[in-house]
């Protein structure tokens, strides 16, 4: 079960706009945003507008003069993250900690670096369109060939998870070219397969008794694969995903 706070602290008049869909209205808000936002959070964030707000609005005069003064010493905005969780007290040491220390090492990456670590947690956590668009600038900031064929990579892995195979298959067989990673030819295979399998599946549907001609078994794999994503099993999709791709691997392994 969930865990409810309630909000004790003043409720803001003017709300701290993040986006165009987050707004926040409280201290208490505004830390479970960093928290559980800790991999996006820029260090830009934490400006004058930011600080300004946080007086004005939510009464934390003393927190905001600290971190105004902090922002001018040119600490980092895991600093700022760390003393803003520290004042809420809403988290315990160690997971207050574990945030933070996702921030600092963003802090020390590169651009393009930190948009892949981006680009993978918003990819675990199912958020595709997020994840597309920090691959897409890593690809744009990187110029390291090996470090391009893991972003490759992952992008198949991302549009495989949307049973979107033919592009899939593309992007694993790019990765493959510039990596020349064994993984991501098994997953160029495995890719082709899914694609071709439903290709035959959809046109076995109207051919009655010649659907014996493509395979059912591969077939009906496929066709769970479907059901799953379709009612969002996240960890039965990606764990018969998994499950293919290793009986594939033999496959190939064994027709070498």
């Amino acid at each position: 079960m969930g865990r409810m706070w309630v909000c004790e602290g003043r409720v803001a008049k003017r709300p701290l706009i993040v986006s165009a869909r987050i707004y926040l209205y409280s201290f208490e808000e505004l830390c479970e945003y960093l928290y559980r936002n800790a991999e996006s959070v820029e260090e830009s964030f934490y400006n004058e507008a930011f600080c300004q707000w946080l007086a004005d609005e939510t009464g934390m005069e003393h927190l905001s003069e600290v971190l105004r003064e902090g922002i001018e010493k040119g600490k980092s905005g895991g600093w700022c993250m760390e003393r803003i969780l520290e004042a809420g007290g809403y988290y315990s040491r160690k997971d207050a900690a574990k945030a933070v220390s996702i921030v600092k090492s963003m802090e020390s990456t590169s651009p393009a670096q930190r948009a892949k670590l981006k680009g993978d947690r918003f990819l675990r956590a199912g958020k595709y369109r997020k994840a597309w668009l920090e691959y897409k600038k890593a690809l744009d900031e990187e110029s390291d060939l090996f470090f391009k064929g893991r972003v490759w990579h992952n992008l198949g892995t991302l549009y495989a998870r949307q049973f979107l195979f033919e592009a899939a298959g593309e992007c694993y067989k790019r990765a493959y070219e510039i990596g020349q990673q064994t993984v991501s030819s098994e997953a160029y295979l495995f890719a082709l397969t899914c694609r071709d399998g439903l290709a035959k599946g959809t046109e076995a549907k109207g051919m009655g008794a010649g659907g014996e001609e493509y395979d059912r078994g591969m077939g009906k794999k496929l066709s769970k694969l479907h059901e799953l994503k379709v009612f969002g099993d996240r960890a039965g999709y990606e764990g018969m995903v998994e499950d293919l791709l290793f009986k594939l691997r033999l496959e190939y392994r064994k027709s070498e």
